[in-house]
């Protein structure tokens, strides 16, 4: 399975490696993407991406860590255009407060996600809202970051 984590501005970097670690793990091959050549996490350090500003398409999974940058990325038009090239993703993940992101893409319309509870009311304006922690909809799974909910993805990575 060809995979890939993206990475944003004001991506969490605790997510990002959780994401990378589990990846390595289970080894997966896997790029790190991002739009821009370099971005910064949400602690003010700049990660520099080597794959940059490439369409998404042709990955299996497509994973997007939790980051406060979720929030204003919801909106941006031209990342959104990008998250998109993922449509033909086997596996759409989001942890966390990416869900938001695939909800702006639209990945997520009629469908159900989780995000943790402060977050309820703006995932909310493009699907409805699951109280699990590990929720699977076809393509797209969205997951808070809990030792459950990664167990129920190592189940579903696995087969």
């Amino acid at each position: 399975m060809k995979c890939c984590i993206v990475i944003y501005d004001k991506v969490n970097l605790l997510s990002f490696a959780k994401i990378h670690d589990f990846f390595a793990r289970k080894k997966l091959d896997f790029d790190v993407v991002s739009l821009r050549d370099s971005v910064v996490c949400e602690h003010e350090f700049r990660l520099f991406s080597p794959r940059h500003s490439e369409s998404l398409y042709g990955y299996d999974i497509v994973a997007l860590p939790d980051g406060m940058g979720a929030l204003n990325l919801r909106y941006d038009d031209i990342f959104l255009s990008w998250i998109k090239s993922a449509s033909n993703a086997k596996v759409k993940l989001a942890i966390d407060l990416g869900a938001l992101i695939y909800a702006g893409a639209g990945f997520l319309e009629a469908k159900s996600a989780v995000i943790r509870g402060g977050y309820k009311n703006a995932l909310g304006e493009y699907c409805s809202v699951s109280d699990a922690e590990f929720y699977k909809n076809e393509d797209i799974i969205s997951m808070l970051d809990t030792p459950f909910a990664w167990q129920e993805l190592e189940m579903v990575i696995d087969g």
